[in-house]
């Protein structure tokens, strides 16, 4: 290898090893920074050679699927005092925009899903429709 080709390659990666140098150092002072419940956790990884966020994985995943029955307890309970009438019975113009939120929102995840999961917004051409005869010649829109 020449060494233009090395100087180039060198201006090149300049600035992306700059650019790590301080993630380490900003990730280095921020580990500093911890509490002690995890520098304990982190200080017997390290000491046993195994990795700290491994078994941060398997420990969350272990603690949700214990809390996916509370979950569904709690679903049900929200149900009930739902459909008991109390949550509106005391239900205000602050709740009421509240809940416009969380439809918009809902509504944006269906269009979003609808339109990445298909690729159209249109519905599925039937294949009895007057419309599926141009198929055979012309791009289907719903794809």
């Amino acid at each position: 290898m020449s060494s233009s080709k090395t100087v180039t390659r060198g201006r090149f990666l300049a600035p992306f090893c700059k650019v790590a140098c301080k993630i380490e150092k900003r990730s280095a002072r921020k580990l500093n920074a911890v509490d002690a419940c995890i520098a304990k956790t982190i200080a017997e990884h390290n000491a046993s050679g195994t990795d700290a966020a491994v078994s941060s994985t398997k420990r969350y995943i272990y603690e949700q699927k214990q809390l996916f029955h509370y979950r569904v307890v709690r679903f049900f309970d929200e149900c009930r005092y739902l459909a008991s009438g109390e949550y509106f019975r005391t239900y205000s113009f602050k709740d009421f925009v509240w809940d416009i939120r969380f439809f918009t929102k809902f509504l944006l995840l269906f269009i979003l899903g609808t339109l990445f999961g298909r690729q159209s917004i249109f519905p599925p051409i039937d294949p009895d429709s007057p419309l599926a005869l141009a198929l055979e010649s012309k791009v289907n829109p719903n794809y």
